[in-house]
């Protein structure tokens, strides 16, 4: 019986081949899309999943609100991790995680500037469970001066040698033991370095300031705890440890300060939701410049998990509808089995086991279409993903089940409906099954349509957020900037190089800075004037010699910036708008500010200028209250060099050789502002590359569908077009009745497409500060466009139909 199921469905299948070939390729392209899709989010939702315990892992973060400024950070003070592992028994062990040195590494003839090196206590390793390949992980790091390497990096330095202790040195003449070499980070960890040291040779590791936030904390809690209630207790060491620093500096008590609206509160997050999770549901945003710290956004696993789902749907309503279309011509096919003894059971396997077929073809084809498209998806994606079929041993069960489960829902309809017949009422013609079919089809369709119009609208939508990013107006000029990074190991011949670079006339200002358009800017306290009475000032720092607004281009608004010849300006300050505005601070030109730190002097600045608002952070934030300090040169310091549009690739390599003049090294790592802008983008970017893609494809799908559609129709009145040709119709009123019906389809679909894409883009422009306004016009434009391609697509046959000789139309059966 299974054997004459399968001859009689490729025999079917074959005397079909027009539909045959429409339903296998657009069913291959959307299985293909959703297996490259599902491999996308199978990825994004593994993130820190492998290491051993990884479920008992959780971050310590603060969360704080002060002065109506909200601050979520994942920079803990040094005594948080021993403080909480001795006071509390569901902690197990800590580990602290900090950057503190951007250094230049040499090891003989060898010497590059390295960014990813982290300092860690000596039981990072029981937590972290990373390979060695050598040396011990329970003493690898008990030593200051100890350094372990990736495999990538042992090899870039010693080659095929063993790194096992063998020296690396800084610029500064310090040596680096290193006693282990581990395997490379995963690519799914949220964090990776190529370089962790000993903690215990920086100071701070031993401070018990609570107040300076210097590393990102991790814990392992005892099996058993309910982190929510273990949260709660972290009052007791915001009480018992933070609290008394804060009064002490404050001059008031922690009543008080909480009386005033102001929060302060430790939390934890579990390991696995930091990739995904930080920004959306925790406020952290911990996208690092050079990408040692890596978080997406689960919003985009939820985008791309409906663009998977959906664009299945239109190949599956596709198989669908062009299998209920057919089935009004197998009408008397069933009649004929049942004459001849055929039950219901056997017509229901026989139109099951063709959908089945076609669905196995397709599934196979869509295999070929994944491995042959995968590269590509990587390199837009930024991903490795690969489809394992021997390392994963679900696999193949899960595409059969898929292969089966796809064929089962497209062959339903005409098994079930025309199996339902009985043979008297088939050769009557009195089956009535034209109306149902027809309100099914017409379902099928507008469900295809309104898919792709809201995967259209909000592809617009995307992408013209994204445009507004990159092109709005920061209240600088971005245009032609260029950082240089590993500035601040030139040592005092720092000035000498910015004065050399600037006596070339394509380099027409400089500037030594904090590196901005970045996160992890530090922020501080101050007050107004030399009392402590009230509420802190919470916020932002930047370092920023003479030169920082002509480089950026920044409007000063009121009084002046520093000056070289004041020596005065190392004690002033200069503000931004938005804290004259939300401190309502009248004639701020001239006032003080005081900051003042844990168990130091107080410290006096003046204010002697106020610029005019500019972003210095993602478009995701609103702009913060911002002091500028007179420059000092710190490690994280860079250089910000404006250029002439003229010649830019001999000034690129002028700068590459002045950089190698006077650091003999010819590795100058620098990068344009406008790319370091875009880079803040990527999940946006990627975004709206892939949704644009996979919207085009959708659209084809169900594009392929109605031309398949169009020739059934045109196909069904063939008779009717003859006869209205006869008594004078024009071709444009033959094509215009033909098109007609699939017009209404599209605009219906447009109805239900508008209201879920402006619900689906007005939740995900919640994640952003500044965000565009949604008019009417991107809906109008997509009814258009979609309307435009429904007709292209359908045309051939319509117009086909009614240009053919109507003599041949009315001799059609």
């Amino acid at each position: 019986m299974l054997k004459n199921f399968f001859k009689t469905s490729i025999r079917t299948l074959i005397n079909g081949r027009l539909f045959t070939l429409i339903n296998i390729t657009g069913l291959a392209v959307g299985i293909a899309c959703f297996i490259i899709l599902s491999l996308f989010i199978v990825d994004e939702l593994s993130y820190d999943n492998f290491y051993n315990n990884s479920d008992n892992i959780y971050r310590v973060y603060v969360e704080m609100f002060i002065n109506g400024e909200e601050n979520i950070t994942s920079k803990t003070a040094a005594p948080t991790g021993p403080v909480l592992f001795d006071n509390f028994p569901e902690v197990v062990s800590y580990t602290r995680l900090g950057q503190f040195v951007d250094p230049v590494f040499k090891s003989g003839d060898k010497a590059f500037k390295e960014w990813e090196v982290f300092a860690v206590d000596s039981a990072f390793f029981d937590i972290f469970s990373i390979k060695f390949i050598s040396g011990d992980p329970k003493t690898a790091l008990t030593e200051p001066y100890t350094i372990i390497l990736t495999e990538e990096m042992s090899r870039k330095y010693f080659g095929d040698e063993s790194a096992y202790g063998k020296i690396l040195v800084t610029e500064d003449n310090v040596n680096y033991l290193v006693t282990g070499v581990i395997e490379n980070f995963p690519k799914n960890s949220h964090f990776k370095c190529n370089f962790i040291t000993s903690i215990y040779h920086h100071k701070e590791h031993a401070e018990q300031d609570w107040l300076n936030l210097y590393y990102s904390t991790y814990i392992v809690l005892r099996d058993g705890t309910d982190p929510a209630e273990f949260e709660k207790k972290l009052r007791i060491v915001r009480d018992d440890y933070f609290a008394p620093q804060v009064e002490k500096v404050l001059g008031q008590t922690m009543e008080d300060f909480y009386a005033s609206g102001n929060r302060y509160e430790f939390k934890i997050q579990p390991l696995s939701s930091i990739y995904l999770y930080s920004t959306r549901d925790y406020g952290i945003d911990l996208n690092s410049e050079w990408g040692e710290v890596k978080t997406s956004d689960i919003s985009y696993v939820y985008i791309f998990s409906i663009v998977a789902v959906f664009i299945l749907l239109i190949a599956v309503i596709n198989f669908m509808n062009l299998s209920t279309a057919r089935s009004e011509k197998r009408v008397k096919e069933v009649g004929i089995r049942k004459t001849l003894g055929s039950n219901k059971s056997h017509l229901i396997g026989q139109f099951i086991t063709e959908s089945i077929v076609i669905s196995f073809i397709s599934c196979l084809f869509a295999l070929v279409l994944v491995e042959l498209l995968l590269p590509l998806f990587n390199n837009l994606a930024g991903k490795e993903l690969n489809l394992e079929f021997v390392n994963h041993s679900l696999t193949i069960p899960i595409l059969l089940l898929g292969v089966i489960v796809v064929g089962i829902l497209a062959g339903s309809y005409p098994a079930f409906y025309l199996s339902s017949f009985q043979p008297v009422q088939i050769f009557k013609n009195n089956v009535g099954s034209q109306n149902r079919k027809s309100k099914l089809r017409s379902i099928l369709v507008i469900a295809q349509f309104s898919i792709s119009i809201t995967l259209l609208i909000s592809t617009f939508l995307i992408r013209n957020q994204l445009e507004y990013m990159l092109h709005k107006n920061l209240g600088l000029n971005k245009d032609y900037l260029i950082t240089i990074y590993g500035v601040d190991n030139l040592d005092k011949q720092i000035n000498t190089f910015k004065q050399e670079l600037l006596r070339d006339s394509r380099v027409i200002s400089a500037t030594y800075s904090l590196e901005i358009f970045r996160s992890g800017i530090p922020g501080s306290g101050y007050y107004l004037g030399k009392s402590t009475i009230g509420s802190p000032i919470l916020t932002q720092v930047i370092d920023a010699d003479p030169d920082f607004l002509d480089t950026y281009q920044i409007n000063l608004k009121e009084g002046r910036f520093f000056r070289e010849d004041f020596s005065t300006d190392t004690t002033s300050v200069v503000i931004n708008e938005t804290i004259v505005q939300d401190y309502a601070i009248e004639d701020p030109v001239g006032k003080i500010m005081m900051k003042i730190e844990n168990d130091k002097t107080p410290e006096y600045y003046r204010i002697i200028g106020v610029v005019s608002n500019f972003n210095y952070e993602s478009l995701h934030k609103n702009i913060k209250p911002l002091v500028i300090h007179f420059h000092k040169p710190r490690q994280n310091s860079v250089l910000v060099a404006r250029l002439s549009s003229n010649e830019l690739s001999e000034t690129i390599s002028y700068i590459k050789d002045t950089w190698s003049k006077f650091t003999g090294n010819d590795n100058l790592q620098y990068r344009f502002v406008d790319d370091t802008i875009a880079r803040m983008y990527e999940n946006e970017k990627r975004t709206s590359v892939i949704s644009g893609i996979f919207t085009f494809i959708a659209i084809f799908i169900a594009c392929l569908g109605l031309f398949a559609l169009a020739a059934f129709v045109t196909e069904q009145k063939t008779k009717e077009i003859g006869i209205r040709k006869v008594l004078g119709a024009s071709v444009i009123e033959i094509t215009a009745l033909l098109s007609k019906q699939f017009t209404r389809w599209v605009l219906i679909a447009n109805l239900i497409a508008w209201p879920a894409a402006y619900y689906f883009i007005q939740t995900w422009l919640q994640d952003f500060a500044y965000r565009i306004e949604i008019g009417w016009s991107i809906f109008i434009y997509a009814a258009l466009l979609a309307l435009f391609i429904a007709l292209i697509t359908i045309s051939f046959q319509t117009i086909k139909a009614a240009l053919a000789n109507p003599t041949d139309s009315l001799k059609y059966e």
